[in-house]
């Protein structure tokens, strides 16, 4: 029989209410360690939230700060009142198909490092995920156009390297192509299993792609001089020579997930920028490499003039989502029932007044409590937790919508939002 260590809570619970055991597997919505939560998408049942402590055994995983969005997960658990407590959490790993090899991070940057035509790196996600953010010289072939066009897709020479990658440890994407390539008569087939989020976390660059610099929801960034950047800048461009980029960090958005995009003539200057930006920890920033030069021979245009010295930066909002400004106005007209879905404690040192209190790692079995004939809001302290009860109820085909903002309470009830 299996034992487990029970947190306060759960032992609390546990006195009224019976435990039921059970295993699912799916894949990940989101993670949050203030409310020591993961989210997962899990067929014919939906968005399952599952609590986790320091009785929670990882496996594949170190801690829950080795997993992301998109992976996938075994959860072994009990659900004990409200909560499903989690036993065990297994990273799902996708299994390195007969004929591929595995190559490291290391040995893969020193090749995209030197170049050549000697290997064709192949990322096999969706379209957009490659347009946005992908590894150096990589080429877009999603799964589903290699299976349908392999062979139009891929060289003529089946002893060249072909080494695919995808979203991380769980995907299925790169491991499905490179068993076509090997189908197909390739005789040096590679993988890199830990995709481009592990490319990131080892703070190695990454490039977005024309289509996503001139449609995206982004900060394009010109680190060369006003002078350079007037001559000729990308259309949307903001100037920040790259000497004055160190002291530019409250320029930037509050959000940050916003996408931050770099290009100078010089890469080695946009790399550094990257550097910087990643410690100002905005997760979503790349680089154009290339510059004007690789922006000129994809067949664009390029701009003349002073250059803004200003970003502007509107967030697109997500389905589900609602503005600051029109959550405090909600807020203001008591148009919408607002549900906190922090923690009972957190509610306690500090909430909107008349707001209502379901933790969202409770939501799903105390949904019967939100009454019905009014509108409702979620928000929790930076949105994370919002977005993930947004999920669950969702699911289940309630309509609500969410704050996706950092809320902090203050003495005397003030409450400030910000991005």
């Amino acid at each position: 029989m299996k034992t487990f260590q029970l947190s306060t809570l759960a032992l609390a619970l546990a006195l009224v209410a019976p435990a039921f055991a059970e295993e699912v597997t799916g894949s990940v919505k989101s993670v949050t360690n203030t409310a020591r939560s993961i989210a997962l998408e899990v067929a014919n049942k939906g968005v399952l939230v599952f609590k986790f402590d320091g009785s929670t055994q990882f496996r594949n995983a170190s801690s829950a700060g080795d997993i992301i969005a998109d992976e996938v997960l075994t959860v072994d658990f009990s659900q004990v009142g409200p909560e499903n407590l989690a036993r065990t959490i297994t990273k799902v790993i996708a299994p390195l198909p007969a004929g591929v090899t595995r190559i490291a991070a290391a040995e893969l940057q020193q090749m995209v490092h030197k170049g050549g035509a000697g290997f064709v790196l192949i990322d096999s996600r969706p379209a957009g995920r490659y347009m946005q953010s992908h590894l150096p010289g990589a080429v877009s072939i999603p799964l589903n156009e290699l299976e349908k066009e392999g062979e139009k897709l891929l060289p003529s020479d089946r002893a060249k390297t072909l080494i695919f990658y995808c979203g991380g440890l769980s995907c299925m994407l790169s491991p499905k192509s490179a068993s076509i390539a090997v189908k197909l008569g390739f005789k040096d087939v590679r993988m890199y299993p830990e995709g481009e989020p592990g490319w990131k976390k080892l703070d190695y660059v990454t490039e977005s792609s024309p289509s996503f610099v001139k449609n995206g929801n982004l900060v394009l960034v010109d680190l060369r001089s006003a002078e350079k950047a007037a001559a000729g800048y990308m259309p949307r461009a903001v100037n920040i020579p790259a000497a004055a980029l160190k002291g530019a960090e409250k320029q930037f958005p509050d959000f940050h997930g916003a996408a931050i995009v770099f290009y100078s003539d010089r890469d080695e200057e946009a790399n550094e920028a990257l550097e910087w930006t990643r410690e100002w920890e905005y997760k979503s920033a790349t680089v154009f490499a290339g510059g004007t030069k690789a922006w000129l021979a994809a067949g664009n245009q390029l701009l003349t003039g002073a250059v803004p010295t200003k970003i502007s930066y509107v967030r697109k909002l997500a389905d589900g989502e609602v503005s600051i400004k029109d959550f405090e106005e909600a807020v203001r007209a008591k148009s919408y029932l607002v549900i906190d879905v922090r923690t009972a404690e957190e509610f306690a040192k500090g909430h909107i007044a008349g707001a209502m209190n379901i933790p969202a790692e409770e939501m799903a079995n105390r949904s019967s409590e939100i009454p019905a004939g009014k509108p409702v809001l979620f928000h929790c302290s930076s949105g994370t937790r919002a977005e993930l009860a947004f999920d669950v109820l969702k699911e289940k085909g309630i309509k609500v919508r969410y704050l996706r903002a950092n809320v902090e309470f203050g003495p005397g009830d003030k409450i400030a939002i910000k991005e």
